[in-house]
């Protein structure tokens, strides 16, 4: 148990972190209403601050063990230390300017919106060929499984299918995008919801698919200038409540629980804000620094047994190995160690600086891709380049929960699969103009 001016302190050193952050959220939002930036440094304040209150009632109504205060002190020194980092390195100019877009442009508008819808529904066929095979190999899950970890085990064919489904919300964000009006805002939700909920059936109680479509949702209306700020932060809370809801139901609880309070800020912190594990990592005293390794192993999952007979069906990445050498958890499921956490067991303080400046290079690059987006002179192209950013708020928020060798590959799996989809939509819109071509010389 803290004492109370140990207490006062860490509230202190919270308060002011917030604050400068916030006021470094504002500036930039005054200059743009939405940026990558302003993304990332939500994510991560929502990841390393918003379980500090729910951390405190925990330890001071239900008696739960906290790190030491100076462990739990030095936490938070770190957390707002890498974000000061990434802020001023974010602010340098390293990329060169890009080339103005009307210089680089040679379709038609006509042809350039056949490509884009071409892409569009190259991934929307991706996405539900990859479901349906799924649902036919294992049914619904939600109502076959009994808990959350056998999504991982044996028992369910092709795990890596569902890896696939996400390509649905990006080929609804073009759409979207090729028209930018506000009846075609709340389509967007209604299909993205729609894909989440069922999902979240197929899958066996994975809410990540409709918290991201209700998060693409919100961006895009602050964007657009259809909902307010105030009125992010009142569907943000009402957001929390219900993803509490389904873990409720997932977990076989109900609101009728006399412990509903402790569940209530033990799971919402576990699921939002696993600042806590970065704490019992800067109290390990065996770490076993990875080095750029983890960043390699994760990649191991997209390798199959056919081509890698000896292929490790556990990865040896941060999160696993955080769960299994630090936490001495072996139940199945993988324990995020954060952003922060990823490159401390990868190479200490360190590695976690180096950490810092490579996230703002990698927030910056996708911040130059989205403005290059936005001055695209053909509106169909913007639109392909602004799902492609969008479409990548998922992984970035991996990056900020999960740490970087999980960001990694899967920012190389949906470029890849994105990019793939491109060039299918080139090849199909070609073939349909070369065969109207030819309707037309016949006529």
């Amino acid at each position: 148990m803290l004492e109370f001016y140990e207490l006062t302190i860490l509230s202190i050193v919270y308060i002011l972190s917030l604050l400068i952050i916030f006021t470094l959220m504002w500036r930039e939002f005054k200059k743009h209403r939405f940026s990558f930036y302003l993304l990332f440094s939500l994510v991560y304040v929502l990841v390393f601050y918003l379980g500090f209150p729910f951390s405190m009632g925990l330890m001071y109504k239900y008696h739960i063990q906290l790190q030491s205060f100076s462990i739990l002190f030095l936490t938070q020194l770190t957390s707002i230390g890498f974000y000061l980092i990434y802020h001023f390195f974010y602010q340098c100019n390293f990329y060169p300017r890009l080339p103005t877009v009307s210089k680089i442009v040679s379709l038609s508008q006509q042809n350039s919106t056949l490509s884009a819808k071409a892409t569009a529904y190259t991934l929307l066929i991706v996405s539900l060929i990859s479901m349906l095979v799924f649902y036919s190999l294992n049914g619904l899950l939600l109502f076959k499984l009994t808990a959350y970890n056998q999504i991982f085990s044996a028992q369910v064919n092709w795990v890596a299918l569902k890896r696939f489904f996400y390509f649905f919300l990006p080929a609804l964000l073009i759409f979207y995008f090729l028209q930018q009006t506000k009846q075609a805002w709340w389509r967007f939700l209604f299909f993205s919801l729609g894909f989440g909920l069922f999902s979240y059936l197929v899958i066996g109680g994975t809410r990540a698919n409709l918290a991201l479509a209700a998060a693409l949702f919100l961006f895009i209306g602050i964007v657009q200038g259809y909902i307010s700020v105030f009125s992010l932060i009142i569907i943000g809370v009402f957001s929390i409540f219900a993803m509490f809801s389904l873990a409720l139901y997932r977990y076989g609880l109900s609101f009728a629980d006399e412990d509903i309070l402790f569940r209530f800020l033990h799971l919402t912190r576990d699921t939002f804000s696993p600042w806590e594990n970065v704490a019992r990592l800067l109290n390990e005293k065996s770490i076993d620094f990875q080095g750029l390794m983890p960043i390699v192993r994760d990649f191991y999952v997209y390798i199959p047994k056919t081509l890698w007979a000896e292929r490790p069906d556990l990865v040896w990445n941060t999160a696993n190995y955080f769960t299994w050498e630090v936490l001495h958890y072996y139940a199945g499921l993988a324990i995020s160690p954060t952003l922060i956490g990823s490159f401390y067991i990868m190479g200490g303080y360190p590695m976690i600086i180096a950490g810092a400046i490579f996230s703002a290079l990698i927030i910056k690059g996708f911040d130059g891709l989205y403005f290059y987006a936005k001055q695209c002179t053909f509106h169909s192209q913007s639109a392909v380049l602004k799902s492609y950013c969008f479409a990548h708020i998922f992984t970035l928020t991996v990056l900020v929960r999960e740490g970087i060798d999980a960001f990694i590959s899967r920012f190389v799996f949906l470029s890849v699969i994105f990019i793939l989809c491109y060039v299918i939509g080139q090849g199909i819109m070609g073939l349909y103009l070369k065969l109207k071509r030819k309707n037309a010389f016949k006529e």
